[in-house]
Order: structure tokens, then C-alpha cells, then sequence
């Protein structure tokens, strides 16, 4: 690959980095939008020359550009010393990787490009320094899932115990995570990490013969627990439950 289309590739992923630095439900939709109309010439002509050479050619040149981004960022976390530091770092690179590098890849429904945003996401995976997964995402799925609040795993629950989306239970997780855990030291980031991984647990446990006795679990063992620590104000002892909750399913369900 000529070093124009990895170019490219590096000033969309950060420009991505920027803009998932903003990310908003307000603000997502049209950030997206005009994210995709300023790039919309890069991803047309790393289309084209891909398309323009033999096919044999177009799979090295798509394996290459997949790489461009994962080898550009481990370079980058090389160079940060402490582990800590590094997960932080993690963290952002794979929240601008799955609100708008990945899904800006995928918007124009390009098999090609489709093809580069998968090889992206399996190099991403396969660094030594990544240790959380991201899958892939669109815009579609992020822009719905900020229609639903983005509170995958307990709206799954509570559906799966037929309470309503506007339940007091769902409210009340919500009202806790917007207005405390968000303003919190380190809070973000364990939001974050829940936006990251939350949508891929939701489907693996989906899939599962058992998925109502998961879930039910899950009520049990943290969310009802959660509420009731809201309920008291204990606001940090509810933290402690919802990041291990987080952690927990992680383990179960994205690494197992």
C-alpha cells in the first residue's frame, strides 16, 4: 500500500479520536453526518484503488490497509508508560473506533470497504496491548442505541422480567448513571467500557438456551442490588457493584 491510502486511514481514525471525545447523544447524529461528507473523498479513492488492481492485489492492499490503524496505535501505546495509562488510552481508541472509524468505514455499505473495516477490527484485537475487545458497529446501531438510552444489558434484563422501559427500576439505573456515575472521577470511563462491550454481551447471551435465567441472574446479583444502594444513597457502594457487574459479564461473555 502506497503511503497516501495509510495516510488516510491514520487522519480518519484521528479525526474519529476528536470526535468521539464529544460524544453526545445530542450531538452523535449530525457529527456523524458531516464526519462522513468530509471523508467521503478518502473513502472513495481508497475504493477506487483498491478496485483498480487484480484481485490477488486487492486482498494484500485490504489486509494492509486493516493493519495501518492497529500498527499506528500500538506504536502510540508503546510509547505510554504504566498500565493504567494504557487502558485509559485503550479506552478512547476503541470508543473512537466503534462510534465513528468503524461505522464510517461501514456507512457506504462497500463490500471492499466492509472487507477493510473487518481486518481493522481482528488486527485491532490481536494487540498485546488491547486488553478489551470491540466488535463491529454502524452508525445505524449507535445512533438506535442512543434512542434506547444506551442501557443495553439492563433493558434486556428488565425486559426479559417484563417491566417496561419506562419502569422505575430502568429509570432509576439511568438517573444514577447520567447524573453521578458520569460526574464521577473515573466515571466516564467505566461508561465507556459499558457502551464498548454491552451491545456484543446482549447478543451472546441472546443466543443462549437459557437467556431468561442469565438474565434473571444478572438482576439478582447486581441491578436489584444497585437500586437499593441508590435507594440509600450509598452512591460509591452502587459503583462497586455496577463496575464488577461490567467486569464480570466481560469475562463471562466477551473472552470465555
Amino acid at each position: 500500500m502506497q503511503a497516501g491510502p495509510e495516510k488516510r486511514m491514520i487522519s480518519m481514525f484521528n479525526e474519529a479520536m476528536e470526535l468521539s471525545g464529544r460524544f453526545r447523544k445530542n450531538t452523535y447524529e449530525p457529527a456523524f453526518r458531516e464526519f462522513f461528507r468530509r471523508r467521503s473523498t478518502d473513502l472513495e479513492e481508497l475504493l477506487s484503488e483498491i478496485r483498480g488492481t487484480e484481485e490477488k492485489s486487492q486482498e494484500e492492499l485490504i489486509a494492509r490497509a486493516g493493519k495501518s490503524v492497529p500498527d499506528y496505535v500500538d506504536e502510540k501505546l508503546e510509547e505510554i508508560a504504566g498500565k493504567r495509562k494504557r487502558e485509559n488510552q485503550v479506552m478512547d481508541y476503541n470508543l473512537a473506533l466503534v462510534t465513528f472509524f468503524i461505522p464510517l468505514l461501514l456507512h457506504s455499505r462497500e463490500p471492499e470497504l466492509e472487507a477493510v473495516a473487518d481486518q481493522t477490527i481482528k488486527n485491532w484485537n490481536q494487540l498485546e496491548n488491547v486488553t478489551m475487545k470491540i466488535g463491529k458497529s454502524t452508525f445505524e446501531e449507535i445512533n438506535g442505541g442512543f434512542r434506547n438510552r444506551l442501557c443495553y444489558v439492563t433493558t434486556a434484563v428488565c425486559r426479559s422480567l417484563d417491566k417496561p422501559d419506562g419502569c422505575y427500576e430502568l429509570k432509576t439505573l439511568r438517573d444514577y448513571r447520567d447524573r453521578y456515575l458520569a460526574s464521577s472521577p473515573g466515571g466516564r470511563e467505566t461508561i465507556r467500557e459499558y457502551y464498548n462491550i454491552a451491545p456484543t454481551i446482549v447478543k451472546r447471551i441472546e443466543r443462549q438456551k437459557n437467556a431468561d435465567e442469565i438474565y434473571r441472574k444478572i438482576w439478582k446479583e447486581y441491578l436489584e442490588r444497585c437500586i437499593g444502594l441508590i435507594e440509600t444513597g450509598k452512591m460509591e457502594e452502587c459503583r462497586e457493584v455496577y463496575t464488577k457487574m461490567v467486569h464480570e459479564l466481560e469475562r463471562e461473555y466477551l473472552f470465555s
